[in-house]
């Protein structure tokens, strides 16, 4: 009876178990495999991730009794410079190169299986400034790539650079953090509509929690199907049940039309008041939001702002706007978001 894909993983030899690494590697290559999930879940793909299990991700498909698996290796560099095949094949003390350790994820896995390996980097590469396989760059960089492997690999299949992709996000370090949340405002929007006033920020902190767990969680632990879905792996059920939980949460606004009819009054456009509206639910949310530190970090200085019960709401959103707004970090430093935050405050505070 042919071994199913869960087993082979199994009783393969680990090679990547650095899951407590906390540098900004190990949180981009998580922000990374986070926003693959958005993307996949907003085409209504079944998956199962796994992190920090043979590579950095591995993603199966189908999620109950998988025949695909793709291993992701990601890379991170703070220069725009791309990335050089030479330092994608080079071998330090005789120990294995990035691709040669790559390719090790081909050993042990029946060929009935679907297997790719991918390398995923912030910067482009000298062959290709786009995701692309590795069949499709120029001959003379997969020639190479050939002839570096076959001497490293003893058991080199060239048929396997067909299945080697090369993965270019183009999201620097230091964007990843607004580029994921704006991936999950992107899925809020196509799982709920527009306006649908549900505390994304807060389910984007819940899930990067569960991440990490899985993460950190010791590989070597890992005995059997059930420890490997249970502690390593996110699938999609896991998504879909988190997004209910927080869908059926109540949400609270102030009254609208005494707002807009204030702030149109004071000289607010109808594209600024628009503005306002779309940002109004996520900022109610994230209001009584608990957990959000950083959110109550900016109600606590607004709230020193409105000191004065007789001030207006359009002053109140005026001042706010100069004395907060500047030192706001993503993804709250949108002047929208700002004030639709304010008027939450002013509603309490009044």
């Amino acid at each position: 009876m042919a071994k199913s894909l869960f087993d082979e993983l199994l009783e393969k030899p680990q090679r990547e178990t650095a899951g407590s690494d906390s540098s900004s590697r190990f949180d981009y290559q998580r922000s990374w495999a986070f926003c693959e999930m958005l993307r996949r879940h907003m085409q209504s793909a079944d998956y199962l991730v796994a992190f920090e299990f043979h590579d950095d991700t591995v993603f199966l498909s189908p999620s109950d009794a998988p025949t695909n698996v793709e291993f992701f290796q990601v890379k991170t560099s703070k220069s725009a410079k791309p990335r050089k095949l030479s330092d994608l094949t080079a071998r330090r003390k005789e120990a294995n190169s990035i691709l040669g350790k790559m390719f090790q994820n081909f050993d042990g896995m029946c060929s009935s299986h679907a297997i790719r390996v991918i390398l995923v980097s912030n910067v482009a590469f000298e062959f290709a400034d786009t995701s692309v396989s590795a069949k499709d760059i120029a001959p003379t960089f997969r020639d190479k790539i050939k002839e570096k492997l076959t001497s490293e690999i003893s058991k080199f299949s060239e048929a396997n650079i067909d299945n080697l992709h090369f993965l270019v996000t183009g999201v620097s370090i230091e964007s990843m953090h607004s580029y994921l949340h704006g991936e999950a405002m992107e899925l809020f929007k196509t799982e709920f509509g527009e306006d649908h006033g549900l505390n994304v920020h807060s389910w984007v902190r819940l899930v990067q929690s569960e991440i990490v767990r899985k993460n950190n969680y010791d590989s070597d632990k890992v005995k059997t199907v059930n420890d490997l879905v249970s502690k390593k792996c996110i699938g999609k059920q896991a998504i879909d049940e988190s997004l209910a939980l927080i869908s059926s949460q109540p949400k609270t606004l102030p009254n609208m039309a005494l707002v807009f009819g204030e702030l149109k009054e004071a000289g607010w456009s109808s594209q600024d008041l628009m503005r306002l509206d779309k940002r109004m639910p996520q900022a109610a949310a994230d209001y009584s939001d608990s957990t959000n530190r950083e959110v109550a970090r900016i109600v606590l200085s607004l709230e020193s702002l409105c000191q004065n019960g007789e001030i207006t709401l359009a002053t109140f959103v005026s001042e706010a706007e100069q004395a907060v707004l500047p030192g706001l970090p993503a993804p709250y430093n949108d002047r929208a978001y700002l004030a639709a935050l304010t008027v939450m405050v002013y509603h309490e505070e009044i």
